[in-house]
């Protein structure tokens, strides 16, 4: 077997085990603002380190309130769909112009003037190392999804030849 930097285990998807996780580390980054929590995956097991996609979710939220400040509204939704996860972060923020959501995720890169631009580079290494990816969506004015999708691993089908 080879070496496998982020120590990935199976996680239950069905019982919460990720969203509980997940839910549980963003209560003080949120406290006080407007959150929607929706899960609505039911079914599957997603091989993880299940800490640190939970820190790369909560780096997302981070990013949504450094957007969109305190006031903002945000939705943290995880769903199952063509046998991934999905977990997004949506925010009611100023949204990001084209030209800048085209270049998010290159190391270095920031519209902040504090930041490093290694957040969102940081977040697509460890999707890319869950074997899955990032997508952004932004419309100016209305607000900004992120979402990671990542592959839900499917049961091994019965052998029906005798």
């Amino acid at each position: 077997p080879r070496y496998n930097p982020w120590d990935q285990r199976v996680c239950a998807v069905p019982d919460g085990d990720l969203f509980a996780a997940l839910r549980s580390a963003a209560e003080s980054h949120v406290l006080g603002m407007t959150v929607r929590w929706q899960c609505d995956a039911r079914l599957g097991e997603l091989l993880c380190n299940r800490d640190t996609l939970v820190g790369t979710v909560l780096n997302l939220i981070e990013n949504a309130i450094q957007a969109g400040g305190r006031e903002a509204q945000l939705k943290i939704h995880l769903y199952a769909r063509d046998n991934s996860l999905r977990l997004s972060v949506s925010d009611n923020g100023p949204g990001i112009e084209p030209a800048t959501l085209a270049r998010l995720g290159e190391p270095f890169f920031t519209t902040k003037t504090t930041g490093t631009g290694l957040g969102l580079a940081v977040v697509q290494a460890v999707v890319r190392a869950h074997r899955g990816e990032l997508r952004l969506r932004s419309h100016v004015g209305r607000g900004t999804c992120a979402t990671l999708v990542l592959p839900l691993i499917t049961a091994a089908q019965p052998d029906t030849q005798e």
